[in-house]
């Protein structure tokens, strides 16, 4: 998680004609690396092409008494203490590399405030995540993975086409507004809608669903 803070703090750049460039590759890595601080880097997590290994472990669950809502459940627990866990370290190296806190003290809720807008992102991606990654084979895994990439590109170039940063933006929210910002509440409540939708229709399909 640190890693990933030095990589994009270090394209935080005060010069506007290199921002032109810059500002987008942004929107662009918070896009699509966001979502991963939900994930534990497990030998599962990486190997779920090779070895369907979500698939896998679907079909070891079904052996055992295991209702799939506590299955579900427990993902969610597992997606929320991920968020915690590398959150308190991504967010803090980043905005500390990025350079837009001199006290700590008085930018603390500014920094939750921002985290805490990119958290309801994170949800409302992994709800997606979750659902294919519940009903769906490796390989469709992968290729929705891609199509999740390509997507937060053009989402990133249609945003800097339109003398956007979304980063910027949320930055500014959250400096202005701090732990009452509107963006962070509409992120927080969009993202847990989004969340409880796709796991409800997770559950009403993986009990049909072929795991042979």
């Amino acid at each position: 998680m640190i890693y990933m803070a030095v990589a994009i703090g270090a394209l935080a750049t005060p010069s506007p004609k290199a921002g032109a460039y810059l500002d987008p590759l942004q929107d662009f890595m918070f896009f699509v690396l966001i979502p991963i601080t939900g994930f534990y880097f497990s030998r599962r997590s990486f190997n779920y092409l090779k070895e369907d290994s979500y698939t896998r472990m679907l079909q070891y669950y079904r052996t055992l008494p295991i209702p799939a809502i506590t299955v579900m459940r427990g993902r969610i627990i597992q997606l929320l203490t991920a968020t915690l866990f590398n959150g308190l370290l991504f967010y803090p190296a980043y905005y500390w590399l990025s350079g837009f806190t001199s006290d700590w003290l008085t930018d603390v809720g500014r920094m939750l405030a921002f985290a805490l807008t990119w958290t309801g992102y994170l949800l409302f991606i992994n709800g997606i995540y979750i659902y294919f990654e519940f009903l769906s084979t490796g390989r469709g895994y992968l290729i929705v993975n891609i199509l999740m990439a390509l997507a937060a590109g053009i989402l990133a170039f249609l945003i800097h086409w339109f003398d956007g940063n979304a980063l910027t933006y949320t930055l500014e929210q959250s400096k202005r507004y701090s732990l009452l910002s509107p963006l962070m509440w509409g992120m927080l409540i969009l993202g847990g809608l989004s969340l409880a939708l796709f796991c409800k229709m997770t559950l009403s399909k993986l009990g049909k669903r072929d795991l042979i």
